[in-house]
């Protein structure tokens, strides 16, 4: 109990909220932000009442016009200047010549994270805050009801707290300067259309009202369809924003420490709960392919983790393998979520058997699908075969670069197996569309752009002997990872560096004559 009661008092006592927000209060930069929104906030409202009042006819959905311009005001702002404001200070303190927080510190990164996640939230409670009275004005105005303007804000925080956290975690990339610049530039492009989606949506539930939307007249069946869909996208928003925590939380953690493990266990149960939820759905509504967005979205999210399992240091830190279960069985289950290239290959290569499974049972009244599941098969396949050839050719020929090279690895081949063959085919002038069905075997992007189930074949048997080849040569490698990962004691010593070779003697002095 006093232990619960002293983690709560760290989630509560933050001193990177106190540190941000006293920094915030002090920076001209936000306060003249704010002041710069009310500004356009009442100028607005001003001059959309003046016109009103000059018009000889009445509008009766004048709260709702004025409730839309500041609704795309507060969009706008928001979702520009708060992320941007928490990622710009985060990346200035994941500098080389910033040390002061980040690298010299007592608080863990999970502190560090959710106190840089809170200080954006509560920045948007200000804003929020300082919007609530002109918000309630329009419903004075006629044209819409005080439920949906709550809704709406509420709905829109939980979109400005979302982008915060897809902030952070660009600033937590070890990146480039210039790469994270590029990666915000992009962010905020995506943020625009994310914004011109946010208000076609809340204009669609300023027109119909969130009362008669959720069911209050239109009957049961649209409160729950209207529920369903909310629940949703609420529900893959969160799981989104939490898996962009702990992988912040993994990106700033040191490299001793077990970053795998959180971020592992964390997809582990999503990938549960997600599959459940989307058998649940298939047995109710007796639709086979509802099972679909489901796989899809496991195969592209596991993919992206093969890059970053292929990553990770073979050698594990004493700090990890102190953790390491003594029992086999529990040795077993934590060589696949710890630290490590070879059990990272496993946790990666079983879920998605695991999901292929599900699939095909699911799929196996649908006979014209057999397409897919083979170009499927072919190109995992093929994502293991890019991963253990990128392992291999790390391991004999950069064993002394960072193993985060093997992920580059594995994407420059990727890229390259598409490219340099139809490269070489174009200046022969030989590029035809025959040649993407026999000519460019191993070519991950070529699976599914094959027209023939033959085609397909032949990439899914090029995928497997390229496969069983890396197996083989990797055999050795991943026998003595799985021999190494064993406990150690709490009281052994780390691992000492060989003495330095024993100075030579001094050459004897020559006596003067």
């Amino acid at each position: 109990m006093v232990q619960r009661l002293r983690n709560w008092r760290e989630w509560e006592l933050n001193p990177i909220v106190v540190k941000e927000l006293r920094q915030a209060v002090r920076s001209w930069s936000v306060t003249g932000m704010l002041l710069l929104f009310l500004s356009v906030l009442f100028c607005t409202g001003l001059v959309m009442i003046l016109g009103h009042a000059l018009d000889v006819h009445a509008n009766q959905r004048l709260g709702a016009n004025v409730f839309q311009a500041f609704i795309v005001i507060l969009t706008f702002s928001s979702l520009v200047f708060i992320p941007l404001y928490v990622g710009t200070r985060l990346a200035a303190e994941r500098q080389e010549n910033n040390l002061d927080l980040l690298y010299i510190t007592t608080l863990t990164p999970h502190r560090i994270i959710r106190g840089k996640f809170f200080c954006g939230a509560y920045m948007a409670v200000l804003f929020f805050s300082a919007c609530m009275p002109f918000m309630a004005f329009t419903n004075l105005l006629r044209g819409i009801d005080l439920p949906t303007v709550g809704f709406i804000l509420v709905c829109l925080f939980l979109v400005v707290c979302a982008a915060v956290q897809c902030a952070i975690f660009i600033a937590c990339l070890p990146v480039s300067k210039l790469f994270k610049i590029l990666l915000g530039l992009g962010g905020f492009i995506v943020l625009n259309m994310v914004s011109g989606m946010l208000n076609a949506i809340f204009y669609t539930l300023m027109q119909s009202g969130i009362v008669s939307m959720s069911g209050g007249v239109a009957g049961v069946h649209a409160s729950s369809t209207f529920w369903t869909g909310f629940a949703t996208a609420a529900g893959v928003i969160l799981a989104v924003v939490v898996l962009l925590y702990y992988m912040s939380v993994a990106l700033i953690s040191p490299p001793s420490a077990n970053r795998a493990f959180a971020l592992r266990v964390y997809i582990t149960v999503v990938w549960l709960l997600s599959g459940i939820l989307s058998l649940y759905r298939v047995s109710i509504s007796s639709n086979s392919e509802l099972i679909l967005p489901w796989a899809i979205t496991t195969f592209f999210l596991l993919s992206g983790a093969l890059v970053v399992v292929i990553s990770n240091n073979d050698e594990l830190s004493v700090r990890v393998r102190r953790r390491i279960p003594s029992r086999a069985f529990l040795r077993i289950l934590a060589f696949l979520f710890y630290n490590g290239a070879a059990g990272g290959l496993v946790w990666v290569a079983l879920l998605l058997s695991l999901t292929a499974m599900v699939t095909m049972v699911v799929l196996d009244s649908r006979p014209s699908g057999w397409r897919e599941l083979a170009a499927g098969a072919a190109t995992v396949l093929y994502l293991f075969a890019y991963a253990l050839t990128a392992l291999l050719i790390h391991r004999k020929f950069f064993s002394r670069r960072p193993a985060k090279l093997a992920g580059i690895l594995m994407v420059f081949l990727a890229g390259a197996w598409a490219l340099l063959p139809n490269m070489v085919l174009f200046f022969l002038g030989r590029l035809t569309t025959h040649s993407f069905d026999t000519l460019q075997p191993g070519s991950i992007f070529n699976v599914w752009l094959a027209r023939g189930f033959d085609s397909v074949l032949l990439h899914l048997n090029c995928g497997a002997a390229w496969l069983l080849l890396m197996l083989v040569l990797n055999a050795r490698w991943f026998l003595r990872q799985l021999n190494h990962f064993q406990p150690v004691e709490a009281g052994a010593p780390a691992a000492q560096p060989p003495p330095a070779p024993a100075p030579p003697p001094p050459l004897p002095t020559v006596a003067a004559e």
